[in-house]
């Protein structure tokens, strides 16, 4: 019997493994009439519950909030396929306000609200007309060299004199000026190969058709397209008329572009192990139109990854933060409707 329960166990462990869990804490308050009866109490939990998931989607950001609202009603009516599990912190019935309040502590199976959350964003696709084609260019790179300007500091002096030789008065006044110039930074740029599959496969399953950009991007562009992030944070205006010229006349309406840069590693407090940060930026162009216009960014956001090694932290930071600004792109495209 043991080696029974044994066995199953064994089979459950790669399941729980698979999904995604979060814990989140939300308050649900209900008004009665008369006394808090247990119906009462039910739509109070339901209520905490429904509200740590909106906060998990407010926190994740305004597109992912934007997307749940979308499939609300579908997740509150088979809430508990959404759960894994729920604690109630407090409870407290407020017989002078006729009012039932709870808190509870859920734990989120992320994986199916976001499949629920993509599945809807598919069916509209579906029914919208064929899915766009896109190429994106995700650049990952790390500081090579920084030339740091000293401030340049000027100085002036008036001064006036009058009276005679041996009695004689001086008025001085003195101001000036401090002048700061930024640091000049150039780039080492990181292979991203090993990162492109996952990044492709999380804008095919948001209902995008992806164009190797290898295919769809010449040589010498590629080659600019690195010089110019290699020594800066945008492309070069000739680049980027270069670009989207190629991308139109292979009819590929979005360009997807995006930065990762790699901070130099430094030690976790917590566990001694390496860490490195990795800053994500990103915009989509619709290049539809006459004159290419940006339609979804993504601001800084920094994400870490950690390893036993430098050079593995560096790995976790990048592919931890390449699907996170694919999937972010993808949520913020649904969100404004972009097919």
């Amino acid at each position: 019997m043991k080696k029974i329960a044994l066995l199953i166990t064994t089979l459950l462990l790669p399941v729980v493994a698979l999904a995604q869990v979060v814990q989140v804490k939300g308050v649900g308050t209900v008004s009665y009439v008369g006394k808090a009866s247990p119906e009462i109490k039910g739509k109070a939990y339901v209520k905490a519950q429904m509200a740590a998931i909106e906060r998990y989607f407010a926190e994740s950001g305004e597109a992912d909030s934007e997307n749940f609202d979308g499939v609300k009603s579908k997740v509150e009516a088979d809430i508990d396929n959404y759960l894994l599990g729920t604690a109630i912190l407090n409870e407290e019935d407020l017989t002078n306000f006729s009012k039932y309040t709870v808190a509870v502590r859920v734990d989120l199976n992320v994986t199916n609200l976001k499949r629920v959350i993509r599945g809807a964003s598919t069916v509209a696709k579906t029914h919208g007309g064929a899915k766009s084609q896109l190429v994106y260019l995700f650049v990952g790179r790390e500081a090579d060299t920084v030339r740091s300007f000293d401030d340049r500091v000027f100085k002036r002096v008036d001064a006036s004199a009058s009276g005679t030789k041996k009695n004689f008065s001086v008025q001085v006044e003195s101001g000036g000026s401090t002048t700061r110039k930024s640091d000049n930074v150039t780039y080492k740029i990181l292979p991203m190969s090993n990162y492109t599959t996952a990044i492709t496969s999380v804008f095919s399953q948001g209902g995008f058709i992806v164009v190797d950009p290898a295919y769809a991007i010449g040589d010498k562009e590629f080659k600019t397209v690195t010089k110019d992030f290699s020594s800066g944070n945008d492309l070069a205006p000739a680049t980027m008329r270069s670009v989207v010229g190629t991308l139109r006349g292979q009819q590929v309406p979005y360009l997807v572009l995006a930065t990762l840069d790699v901070d130099a590693p430094s030690q976790d407090m917590a566990t001694g192990l390496p860490r490195v940060a990795v800053t994500v930026t990103a915009r989509v162009l619709d290049l539809t139109n006459q004159f290419p216009r940006e339609v979804a960014s993504v601001p800084a956001v920094q994400y870490f990854g950690m390893g036993q090694t430098n050079t593995d932290a560096t790995v976790k930071g990048l592919k931890d933060a390449s699907l996170a600004a694919a999937r972010e792109v993808v949520s913020r495209l649904n969100a404004a409707d972009i097919r």
